[in-house]
């Protein structure tokens, strides 16, 4: 399988540590999605998604093999403060080189 150069390139949490991603001067009245590739050596431990700390975008996933972009709605309570926080977790707890929660391509889009 043939992936896109972008995508060897990620930003990575180890072991139990997330991948927070921090979005300013956001329009409040609008909805947003997100795009994201989630990477990585280890596909093996699943993923999840919390925006704020607190309002989960998406649950524990497995990410597709082959890997491909995914998509998700942000809460429209999250973005209403015009900023936006999120934090991507790996599976606590399952062990190995701590490596999986990789994340290749975010994008923020209106929808």
């Amino acid at each position: 399988m043939h992936y896109p150069m972008s995508w060897i390139t990620v930003t990575e949490g180890v072991y139990d540590s997330p991948v927070r991603l921090r979005y300013t001067s956001l329009d409040p009245k609008a909805k947003y999605k997100i795009r994201v590739v989630y990477w990585g050596d280890n596909p093996r431990p699943k993923l999840r998604m919390v925006a704020n700390e607190r309002t989960e975008v998406h649950g524990w996933l497995d990410r597709p093999v082959p890997f491909k972009p995914l998509e998700f709605d942000i809460p429209e309570e999250a973005t209403a403060g015009g900023t936006l926080n999120l934090s991507v977790f790996r599976e606590p707890a399952t062990g190995g080189a701590g490596r999986g929660n990789s994340v290749a391509e975010v994008w923020l889009m209106k929808r």
